[in-house]
């Protein structure tokens, strides 16, 4: 399928468990070539009670998701996620509104994440939804060409 901007009213969201792991690697492996999970942690966060796991599909296959973990009512966004060939359509946005909207209902009120600095599309994503940045952590990841930062961001649910 080709996805074209028309099919963003046909996003479908869904809570992910266990069972969708077949779905979710191929997008792990795809995306996260420096810090790809394992089947075995992707497991692990897809089986957690405490993690909310939210996938984007189309009527044919899972196109996205978002994984996230929460403690009281602060919740961290480990990795957001979407196929190269949703991207750039809005689907990201569309995966954040929906995220927000549920960890609202659980009683979230601040979604946390860190981004490696290099990872300038991801941190345009954020800023432009609303992230804030917080801070920085120096060195913090292992990459190709030595070490980089982490940049801390957080955005408030009202």
């Amino acid at each position: 399928m080709t996805f074209r901007k028309s099919c963003l009213s046909m996003l479908e969201f869904s809570l992910l468990c266990e069972g969708d792991i077949a779905s979710v690697m191929p997008i792990e492996t795809l995306l996260f070539t420096e810090d790809c999970w394992g089947e075995g942690q992707v497991k692990s966060q897809l089986g957690n009670p405490r993690c909310f796991n939210l996938g984007v599909s189309t009527s044919e296959e899972l196109i996205g998701f978002a994984l996230v973990s929460s403690v009281l009512d602060e919740a961290e966004l480990y990795q957001i996620a979407i196929l190269p060939k949703a991207q750039g359509c809005g689907v990201a946005i569309g995966l954040l509104q929906e995220l927000v909207k549920r960890l609202k209902v659980l009683g979230i009120t601040r979604l946390m994440l860190e981004v490696r600095e290099t990872n300038t599309t991801a941190v345009k994503l954020y800023t432009s939804f609303g992230f804030v940045l917080d801070g920085r952590r120096k060195g913090y990841y292992t990459s190709l060409q030595g070490r980089e930062d982490a940049l801390l961001y957080s955005y408030q649910i009202i």
